[in-house]
């Protein structure tokens, strides 16, 4: 038996929290606006066995789906299951890629990508620093240019990416330099408080 439905109406979360409270077995296919596959997420007892988004897998690519606000989804309980990338819980999964969906509004404010990353100097600390600073090279590139870069590998999404450049500028080894324009775009966006009302 299968469930057909719009993320608009059914979001995600809701959709994985009742498979997961259903114990339900199956694959849910989520297509973006335009009806092209965005991702799947394949369920045995209501627990993740595995998830593909574009070069994400398992944990990553759950996360990256879970921010898929519009489109469609199609839960089919019928479809045989492949191997198991991975079996993780769906309720601990949800809480964490809640709050890294939060993290992520925020990042996306303070390092927007069409900032410019220049590098300063200095060591790296890990594996993903190291492959930022590989895409930086000498003078400076977009940040949306480094972010993208870094997802074609599979094993980093955008939360990873902005939380590594956002250590690499508070230590001092790069600086990422925001246009002007952005800065006023986001200020215009932001709620502006009530505004007294002229005296009489």
């Amino acid at each position: 038996m299968g469930l057909k439905g719009l993320l608009a109406e059914l979001p995600l979360s809701d959709l994985i929290e009742m498979t997961s409270l259903g114990g339900k077995t199956g694959r849910l296919t989520l297509f973006d606006e335009e009806g092209a596959v965005a991702g799947e997420l394949a369920f045995r007892d209501g627990r993740l066995v595995g998830a593909v988004c574009g070069a994400l897998r398992a944990e990553k690519a759950f996360y990256a789906l879970l921010a898929l606000k519009d489109g469609s989804f199609d839960f089919d309980s019928a479809e045989a299951l492949t191997g198991a990338s991975c079996d993780l819980r769906t309720e601990s999964l949800l809480m964490e890629g809640m709050r890294r969906l939060d993290e992520l509004r925020r990042l996306r404010h303070e390092l927007p990508a069409p900032a410019r990353v220049r590098l300063l100097g200095g060591q790296t600390q890990n594996e993903l620093e190291a492959r930022v600073l590989g895409y930086l090279g000498p003078g400076a590139r977009r940040l949306g240019d480094i972010v993208e870069g870094l997802l074609v590998g599979g094993n980093a999404d955008e939360y990873d990416a902005l939380t590594t450049l956002q250590r690499l500028e508070a230590r001092g080894v790069v600086r990422v330099e925001t246009p002007q324009g952005v800065i006023e775009a986001d200020d215009a966006r932001a709620p502006q408080p009530p505004q007294p009302e002229l005296e009489r």
